[in-house]
C-alpha cells in the first residue's frame, strides 16, 4: 500500500476540502489552475452506492489529470461500507478513500453519518475495520474534536485510527455546536501531532497565509482548506506565495476568466448527463457573488444578479460589473 497521504503533502502540504454541492468535478477542474495538491470530492452516499443509485454514480465521475483525488464517502451503517467500497473501486479509478465523521449539517446527520458518529465510537470503530478488511486503497477519516468542549473525543478516535489501519487523521479543530464558528483549537492540533503515529492534517479557519503559518506551526502534516477556498479559489496560490491579500490578489479581469472558464467546465459537465443548465447556473451566480467581496457597488451586483434567471444576462451581468 503506497503511503498516498504522507507521499502527496510533502510535495503540496495544502488540501483542498470536501464541499457538498460545490466539490464537483467542474470545480475541482477550475482548482488545479491554482493548485496541484490533494482534492476531496463531494460527500458520496455510501447507501446509494450499495444500491448502485445512478445519481450516486455520477458522483465518482472524474477526469485522469485529477490525481490525488480523494473520494469522500458518508453514511452510518457500518455493514454497507464495504458493498461501496466495491462499487467504487469497479466504477472509477480511486486513488484513496476518505469517511465524513464530521459534518454537522442536519441531513447528513438524520442519516447517520458526519457528527452523528462522535458520539458513537463503536460505530466508528466498525466502519473502518470494514473499510480497511474491504481494499487495500489508502483512506483517512475526517473528524471534528466532539460534540461540543464537554465531549471531546479526538483521542479516543486517535486511538481507533491508528489501531486499525487508517492512513491519515483530518481534524477539525472545532466542535458540532461550534458549527462554523468558534475558537479553532489549535492546541488540540498540537496535542494530536505530538501524538500521532499516522498522519494528521489541521482544517478549520484558514484563509490566508498567516492562519497557515498559525495552524502548521502546531505540528500537523497538511492543511486542509474549506469555506475559503470556496469563496476564492485562489487561495492556495496567495498561501504558496505566502501573502494575505486573498481578494485583491487577482484583478477584476482575472475573475471574469476564472468565471467564464468555471462556466465552460460546467457546460462540458451537462454534456450526456439528465442535468440542465440552470442547475449550475444557480451555482454560478454563488460563485460571482462571493468573488465580488470588497468591491464597489457589490451589493447592488448581487441584487441584479440574483434577480435574473438568464443564463445571457447572468454572464453579461459578470461581463459589466467586472470591467472585462
Amino acid at each position: 500500500m503506497s503511503d498516498f497521504f504522507k507521499k502527496n503533502l510533502l510535495e503540496n502540504d495544502l488540501v483542498a476540502a470536501p464541499l457538498a454541492g460545490y466539490s464537483h468535478m467542474p470545480y475541482r477542474r477550475l482548482l488545479r489552475n491554482f493548485f496541484d495538491g490533494i482534492v476531496y470530492s463531494e460527500m458520496i452516499s455510501v447507501e446509494g452506492l450499495a444500491r448502485r443509485n445512478k445519481e450516486t454514480l455520477e458522483y465518482l465521475d472524474r477526469k485522469e489529470y485529477e490525481s490525488p483525488l480523494v473520494f469522500q464517502l458518508f453514511g452510518g451503517r457500518a455493514e454497507s461500507y464495504p458493498e461501496a467500497v466495491k462499487v467504487a473501486e469497479n466504477e472509477a479509478q480511486v486513488d484513496a478513500f476518505d469517511v465524513n465523521m464530521g459534518c454537522p449539517v442536519k441531513k447528513v446527520i438524520k442519516a447517520g453519518g458526519g457528527c452523528s458518529l462522535l458520539g458513537d465510537l463503536g460505530r466508528i470503530k466498525a466502519i473502518v475495520q470494514n473499510i480497511r478488511k474491504s481494499t487495500d486503497k489508502p483512506f483517512s477519516i475526517k473528524i471534528r474534536i466532539g460534540l461540543d468542549q464537554k465531549n471531546l473525543v479526538y483521542n479516543e478516535i486517535l486511538k481507533i485510527a491508528e489501531n486499525e489501519g487508517v492512513n491519515a487523521l483530518i481534524v477539525h479543530a472545532r466542535t458540532k455546536s461550534d458549527m462554523f464558528g468558534g475558537t479553532v483549537r489549535l492546541d488540540i492540533l498540537q496535542e494530536l501531532a505530538e501524538n500521532s503515529k499516522i498522519t494528521l492534517i489541521g482544517n478549520g479557519g484558514v484563509a490566508d497565509y498567516d492562519s497557515y503559518k498559525k495552524m502548521k506551526e502546531t505540528g500537523v502534516a497538511g492543511v486542509m482548506i474549506g469555506r475559503a477556498m470556496m469563496k476564492a479559489p485562489w487561495v492556495f496560490e496567495v498561501i504558496k506565495n505566502k501573502q494575505n491579500n486573498v481578494y485583491s490578489y487577482l484583478s477584476p479581469a482575472e475573475i471574469a476568466g476564472v468565471l467564464n472558464r468555471l462556466w465552460e467546465h460546467m457546460l462540458e459537465h451537462t454534456k450526456g448527463r439528465n442535468m440542465k443548465e440552470t442547475h449550475y447556473m444557480h451555482v454560478l451566480k454563488k460563485f460571482a457573488v462571493w468573488f465580488c467581496k470588497g468591491f464597489d457597488k457589490a451589493s447592488d451586483f448581487r441584487v441584479n444578479i440574483y434577480k435574473t434567471n438568464n443564463i445571457d444576462e447572468v454572464l453579461g451581468l459578470i461581463r459589466q460589473f467586472y470591467g472585462c
